[in-house]
């Protein structure tokens, strides 16, 4: 596997304005309705309004945690030689399926998957987390997010169908 970004690149983790702007939003939002539950009940317990370093702290570590969505959406790309390409093709549509991925372009050799999102959560969906499988003669080529291209990846070497990138089928 290998991050099809160069490496100053990949330190910049978003790759899109719509990615930044529905990342901070989701967590901003996120982050205020859990600072304004915890400061009510803590006003309900008797215990005064949350401190102004406790707030600090709080929005800099989820702010820091949450970076773990998009660097998982990073560009990578898989390949394998294999002597049974559709089946090998075959069996990522399946692994695919598992994580929540549906085929949503098909065409010669080649099929796009996106992460199903429920409808009230498509304005988090990203075109970054895509994952495209390439079937061109003998090679299989699996591009996209990271986390989809590892997971394929782990479920073949788990099958004994690979060992490093060559494939046994």
């Amino acid at each position: 596997m290998q991050c099809l970004l160069p490496r100053w690149r990949q330190v910049l983790i978003f790759q899109s304005p719509r990615q930044l702007v529905s990342h901070g939003a989701g967590t901003l939002g996120a982050v205020t309705g859990g600072l304004l539950v915890f400061n009510g009940l803590l006003r309900l317990f008797g215990y005064g309004p949350l401190h102004a370093d406790v707030i600090v702290g709080t929005l800099v570590g989820s702010l820091a945690g949450s970076l773990r969505a998009p660097f998982e959406v990073l560009p990578f790309q898989w390949r394998l030689t294999t002597a049974c390409p559709a089946i090998a093709a075959a069996k990522a549509t399946g692994i695919l399926a598992g994580i929540k991925y549906h085929p949503a372009e098909r065409g010669v050799g080649r099929t796009l998957y996106r992460l199903a999102v429920p409808w009230y959560l498509a304005w988090l969906e990203w075109r970054e987390s895509a994952v495209e499988v390439r079937v061109d003669g003998s090679d299989v080529t699996i591009t996209g997010a990271r986390i989809a291209v590892r997971r394929l990846h782990q479920a073949f070497q788990d099958m004994g169908i690979t060992r490093g990138g060559e494939a046994e089928i």
